[in-house]
């Protein structure tokens, strides 16, 4: 959610449901996203090469590399507006080269952009702008460093591609439009069924909302349109009576109980404090290895994808589909505790963990190589899993629309810690799950009693990082 001084940007996405004939333009669509980004970052990549041989040569003679990097030759990097002057200048380039057997003429070098709505490659070459300018920026500015951007690769990135011209059709709220070609020998636009009504696309269309882009995608085998909808900022959300009485809520993550809550929360099942891990990848795995062999067995070493055999695209489908499902059973979960923990409680206490440095490998190195890596494979698959992240961002941007407070405290210590004495012992935790002080002799739930410690924590008058 993008939000500025009067308006905010929501992302509504619709399941698409389209026919087989309408699957490969969507797959055409896709590859033209791919090849033209390609397009664009070949330019740019040479581009930054040639500043780089400039800037060796300077080394080599002797400067630093500051110095280096402030005397190198300016070099003109194509823009996306150049980009799209470069590429319609030699889009109809023939292959150089002999005929081959067979063959009249000879075949174009770029065929990808035929019949493809252009605005589909326009936003690939300013998505090459974007990946070059973050990752210029990386060391400028707060976060995660950005690395050299990559090409695309058949197989190794996800299909999709923007679009403007898609919009819905009729009444039903069950049909959209993807715009096609002006040009009667391109492709015609489609009619694509939806897979349920778009209610919530179509509420905000009626709010006065504006459809300023849309992305379809491809996940496992679904294919999605994500609307994205400029609305007017609505007015400060403020928490209802019932969150007030509720007031403070700690919760701490982990793996084995993915959400342990300091304060009951009403589910349909009732009133609970641990949610059980629901390990959807780990349900998936005996099926993903199956096909995740066959698909190895299958394969052909030094074929591209589309030449690959029927059988070893099966089981790639196979596999896609699989690791969809894991995705979207897992979203659910996160999105229904996240839902009820902003609704139910006026302020959310949660850990600030580092995610990154807690699921790094510990594999280590030929000369120091490291200890239990297998194990820690395991619990870093099982942290992801999780996704501790994505229900930390959950929280913040859903807290916006309730009128909620959300915490982030430092997690030192919070599972050794008496939520009673306050009493410090890493002994006092006996089991992953039971928690008995050696001070005091309090008993509890391990995880229960590190989301009290959350909760008081952020309570306190320098709680970490509170918004």
């Amino acid at each position: 959610m993008t939000t500025t001084e009067n308006t905010t940007t929501i992302v509504v996405r619709e399941p698409l449901d389209p026919t087989p004939e309408q699957l490969l333009v969507l797959k055409r669509y896709a590859n033209a996203s791919r090849a033209s980004f390609n397009f664009a970052y070949g330019l740019k990549h040479e581009a930054q090469q040639q500043w780089v041989r400039g800037r060796d040569r300077l080394l080599s003679e002797g400067l630093s590399r500051e110095e280096a990097n402030r005397r190198a030759p300016k070099v003109f990097v194509p823009r996306g507006s150049d980009v799209q002057r470069i590429f319609l200048a030699v889009r109809e380039q023939p292959l150089a080269g002999p005929l081959r057997e067979g063959e009249r003429e000879h075949r174009r070098m770029f065929r990808w952009w035929a019949g493809v709505n252009a605005i589909v490659c326009q936003q690939a070459f300013r998505d090459a702008d974007t990946a070059f300018a973050n990752w210029r920026s990386s060391g400028r500015r707060a976060g995660e460093g950005v690395g050299y951007p990559r090409p695309k690769r058949v197989g190794r990135c996800r299909d999709s591609f923007r679009m403007t011209s898609v919009r819905l059709v009729g009444t039903d709220l069950r049909h959209v439009r993807i715009g096609g070609e002006k040009d009667p020998a391109g492709q015609r636009a489609l009619i694509v069924r939806l897979h349920r009504p778009a209610r919530r696309l179509a509420r905000a269309i009626a709010r006065g909302g504006v459809v300023k882009m849309v992305t379809v995608a491809r996940e496992g085998s679904q294919w999605w349109a994500s609307f994205n909808v400029r609305i007017a900022l609505p007015p400060p959300a403020r928490p209802s009576r019932r969150q007030k009485e509720a007031g403070t809520v700690g919760v701490d993550l982990g793996v084995a109980v993915f959400a342990a809550t300091s304060e009951p929360v009403l589910t349909a099942a009732g009133k609970e404090q641990l949610f059980v891990n629901p390990r959807h990848l780990d349900n998936a795995r005996r099926q993903l290895h199956k096909w995740q062999r066959r698909m190895a067995r299958r394969h052909v070493k030094g074929l591209p994808a589309h030449r690959q055999s029927a059988g070893w695209r099966e089981a790639r489908d196979q596999v896609a589909h699989l690791m969809g499902l894991v995705a979207q059973r897992r979203a659910s979960t996160q999105h229904l505790l996240t839902k009820q923990l902003v609704t139910q409680f006026e302020h959310v206490a949660l850990e600030d963990l580092r995610v990154k440095n807690m699921t790094r490998t510990a594999r280590g190195t030929i000369e120091a190589p490291g200890r239990n890596v297998a194990a820690k494979a395991g619990l870093n698959r099982a942290i992801l899993d999780v996704g501790f992240a994505e229900i930390r961002r959950q929280i913040e941007y859903k807290a916006k629309w309730h009128g909620v407070t959300v915490t982030a405290v430092n997690p030192a210590y919070t599972s050794q810690t008496c939520h009673r004495c306050g009493h410090v012992d890493r002994k006092s935790r006996r089991t992953r799950s039971l928690f008995e002080c050696t001070r005091c002799g309090h008993v509890t739930h391990a995880d229960i009693g590190a989301a009290h410690n959350i909760k008081h924590r952020a309570l306190a008058p320098d709680a970490n990082d509170a918004h």
